[in-house]
């Protein structure tokens, strides 16, 4: 085996960005079906008008540097798509499309076209709307009142805590960790639906649009956590169940941590960065301000990446790729 170094852009697949994004946007849009099922065209309107945002930074940005549009390149759709995953159905509309032109703006055009983030801009969108509009993020609506949810409106409507809130206050939520799997209790509107979740990581890594070990590993180091330092009075398989299903942690170590761009090159390498990115969302539950912190832990885990990298490979370079020949 020939280790060569290449220059950046690098994606760390054989499979072409198009069909690794296309992959992605076939799970994600599984997502919004049993919300739209369930409480109509909201989520919808939601992840259209959040993409719409996206393209149209994505154009300007192009402008602004005169270059060429390309119409292929749908990693900014994933990224929007993630986000308005992670944020309230009742949350207001401009809220998911702040965090998506931030995302866009911020945290992936300045670094170049797609393959040269050092960070999640999902991760990045996410955790700056956390930040500034926390009381928008964490106001779920009551899934069982059976409110009707308008299509393009504010949402007037009375919210709940999320089982991630209530375990964050050292109390042990209402719902039962089986019950938890069919989706029906306030969280974020992607990440509520365990099954279909698991369905869609299942589909990614068989694709091999995702790598399993990442997100394996993550939950792993998030359950032995849960397990050997529970927050709630109760046996540890019970601290583990709640933990793996509440908030955003499965979806992340689905989505969001698997990203080809910011995670390690070799499977060892992968390993360590599940388990640390999963101890370090455990971490931000714990002793964060909020009560969903993994956006911030998934940043910290990218920024670890070159470190990973190098104590795995022995590269120290920040930006260049090393492939196998």
């Amino acid at each position: 085996m020939t280790l060569l170094n290449a220059k950046a852009p690098y994606l760390k697949k054989e499979a072409s960005v198009s069909s690794m994004m296309r992959d992605t946007l076939i799970a994600l849009a599984f997502l919004l079906i049993l919300p739209v099922v369930r409480y109509g065209v909201r989520p919808l309107v939601m992840a259209g008008m959040t993409l719409l945002v996206c393209a149209l930074c994505e154009i300007a940005w192009s402008l602004l540097q005169s270059r060429s549009i390309n119409a292929s390149d749908c990693s900014s759709m994933v990224t929007g798509l993630v986000i308005v995953l992670l944020m309230p159905l009742n949350a207001p509309m401009w809220l998911p499309c702040a965090a998506a032109a931030f995302a866009i703006l911020v945290a992936k055009k300045p670094f170049g076209s797609t393959g040269h983030t050092p960070f999640n801009p999902a991760a990045a969108g996410v955790a700056f709307a956390t930040l500034l509009w926390p009381q928008q993020m964490f106001a779920y609506f009551n899934p069982s009142a059976h409110e009707a949810l308008p299509a393009f409106a504010d949402c007037n409507v009375g919210t709940v805590p999320s089982p991630a809130a209530v375990l964050k206050n050292g109390l042990k939520p209402d719902i039962l960790p089986m019950d938890m799997l069919w989706g029906v209790f306030a969280g974020p509107v992607g990440t509520t639906g365990i099954l279909v979740v698991c369905a869609c990581g299942l589909y990614l890594f068989l694709k091999r649009t995702a790598n399993w070990e990442i997100t394996a590993c993550c939950l792993l180091g998030a359950a032995l956590m849960a397990a050997l330092w529970p927050r709630i009075a109760c046996i540890p398989l019970t601290s583990v169940k709640y933990e793996l299903m509440s908030g955003s942690l499965l979806f992340c170590a689905v989505f969001m941590l698997t990203d080809p761009v910011t995670s390690p090159r070799t499977w060892l390498g992968r390993v360590i960065y599940g388990f640390f990115a999963g101890v370090l969302i455990m971490l931000f539950r714990r002793y964060g301000a909020y009560e969903q912190g993994a956006a911030f832990a998934i940043l910290i885990a990218n920024a670890a990446v070159p470190h990973i990298n190098s104590l795995v490979c022995g590269d120290r370079r920040w930006g260049e790729e090393l492939y196998e020949e």
